[in-house]
């Protein structure tokens, strides 16, 4: 058969412009049917053509589509397109997993895939082939479809695999790498795990990669296949990024990983991005010279709030600004730039404890930020509160894009909730204070930044003209910012009584500071 892999479009909105990273879960499960001919459109980076479109769809027997939240309008578009055309419609990926009925519905779609989607794309595949396994329907775990009235059943949920190195190498030779641009660097991504153990009260990665039969939350690739798929990249590209939601939970693990990336030389001829969490980096330092010696340049990091008060709600009581202000000190120490997250209007917080958010986040001069509203995604624990408390503003899920608020709190109004991601977007690239960072981090050949030397056209040209032209055609400007922040920006830094009234650091944690002063020592890699 021939299986066409899509990845719908997102609106552009944010930083989504400037951040293209390539779709790992449709290579993923092209992987799984190699016998079956392949092609891949990415809404993302390649040239729409209705015409031409339509021209592969009729080309093609299966369409196989991912869709995140925001994505899915784009999602049902094209799988009803695909039914004009005579495809059979398979769709999975976070929006069909967390809320399998409504998707699995839609006249457009012929079967949904729920959760981790490898072993169940392959044997619907191989059931729409005729295969000669005897597949049944109603057997295949993990999939949701109509029968002849119209009626959505749900087979059973499909148990997680143990091992995640029994999946095979993704496909590749699907991706037009010159294509993906993550910050201005060409960028391919590599799974080393999946899932996560802590359970934020925001995040629905807990809801996607879980198994009902058994307390599974997080699963690992051993560091041998890790290598293997880090030597299967096209080292042309300029970053491989570790897309999990954490690649230094196990701090063993992580330290295995890197020793064996610093023993083979990878990181003379490649760099590497991460995304790590501020308690694990704050607790064992020595992670990050080995970050550094393994060719890490690019961490992100959830900020998330200046109040304590808020850092609990979320379930991330470990964390404290004081933290924060430090690892994010030693990483840039090292010259390690960070993409951070900052959550706008978390329940409890006010314009004014919002607007204290945006300084702290300016106050650490971070390379980039990504301000998002609280949003409570459908599936998850937060939105059955947030419903229950009828503060869901939106059911537009073109509205669930972490950019445009869906949802509002006792304190603030979803419309007030958007102008602050305004004034922070604002306040943080638009005024001269960034820019100025920038130039003089990056623009230094001696610099401890100078990695960054040979991306810096591309760097200017898709992060700091696209993105501040794409910011200012949505309104936002200088004027827009309010004289609370305006005052807090003139002040320069957030108030240190503020850090100091948010962090109560228990005594286990000030133990752990001698530790963190060793970090600036060398660390000796074993043999």
């Amino acid at each position: 058969m021939k299986i066409l892999y899509v990845n719908p479009a997102r609106l552009s909105s944010g930083l989504d412009a400037i951040i293209k990273g390539p779709p790992l879960s449709l290579i993923s499960i092209a992987a799984m049917v190699p016998e079956h001919d392949a092609k891949l459109f990415d809404f993302k980076v390649h040239k729409y053509n209705e015409n031409k479109f339509r021209s592969l769809l009729n080309q093609s027997d299966v369409v196989a589509l991912t869709s995140m939240t925001p994505q899915i309008s784009n999602a049902f578009e094209v799988a009803q397109m695909a039914k004009e055309q005579g495809c059979t419609t398979i769709i999975g990926g976070y929006q069909p997993t967390l809320a399998p009925e409504s998707v699995a519905k839609h006249p457009a779609i012929d079967f949904a895939v729920r959760n981790e989607g490898e072993h169940t794309f392959r044997e619907l595949i191989e059931y729409l082939d005729g295969n000669n396994n005897n597949n049944v329907l109603r057997n295949i775990d993990g999939v949701s479809y109509k029968n002849k009235e119209g009626q959505v059943l749900h087979n059973k949920d499909r148990r997680l695999e143990p091992n995640l190195d029994n999946f095979p190498m993704p496909r590749r030779d699907l991706l037009d790498d010159k294509k993906y641009i993550y910050l201005g660097a060409r960028v391919a991504q590599l799974e080393t795990s999946r899932g996560c153990p802590h359970n934020c009260k925001f995040c629905c990665i807990i809801k996607m990669w879980r198994d009902n039969y058994r307390p599974v939350t997080y699963r690992t690739k051993s560091t041998k296949r890790i290598m293997q798929e880090i030597y299967d990249i096209d080292w042309k590209n300029d970053f491989i990024f570790f897309c999990e939601d954490n690649f230094t939970i196990k701090i063993k693990r992580t330290k295995k990983i890197l020793e064996t990336m610093i023993r083979s030389g990878i990181p003379n001829k490649m760099l590497f991005s991460c995304q790590s969490r501020v308690d694990s980096l704050y607790r064992n330092p020595e992670l990050i010279d080995l970050m550094h010696k393994a060719g890490m340049r690019q961490v992100f990091l959830g900020i998330e709030s200046v109040h304590q008060q808020s850092l609990d709600a979320m379930n991330k009581q470990n964390t404290t600004p004081q933290m924060v202000i430090k690892v994010v000190s030693m990483l840039q120490d090292r010259g390690i730039s960070i993409f951070g997250g900052v959550i706008i209007g978390f329940p409890g917080e006010t314009k004014t404890m919002v607007r204290q958010n945006i300084q702290f986040a300016r106050s650490l001069n971070l390379t980039c930020i990504q301000f998002t509203p609280i949003t409570a995604f459908p599936g998850t624990d937060f939105y059955n509160e947030m419903s229950e408390k009828n503060m869901i503003t939106s059911n537009d899920y073109r509205h669930y894009d972490l950019f445009y608020p869906m949802m509002r709190t006792e304190q603030l109004t979803s419309n007030e909730m958007f102008h602050l991601v305004g004034e922070a977007y604002s306040a943080y690239y638009l005024s001269r204070g960034w820019l100025q960072m920038l130039i003089k981090r990056y623009l230094n050949p001696f610099g401890k930044f100078n990695w960054m030397t040979r991306n810096i056209p591309r760097f200017a040209k898709t992060v700091i003209v696209s993105g501040r032209e794409m910011l200012q055609s949505m309104g936002m400007n200088l004027s827009i910012i309010s004289d609370e922040l305006k005052k807090y920006m003139k002040e320069g830094k957030v108030n240190k009584s503020l850090i100091k009234n948010n962090s109560n650091i228990s005594r286990k944690e000030k133990e752990l500071v001698p530790l963190v002063k060793k970090a600036t020592k060398p660390v000796k890699i074993s043999n």
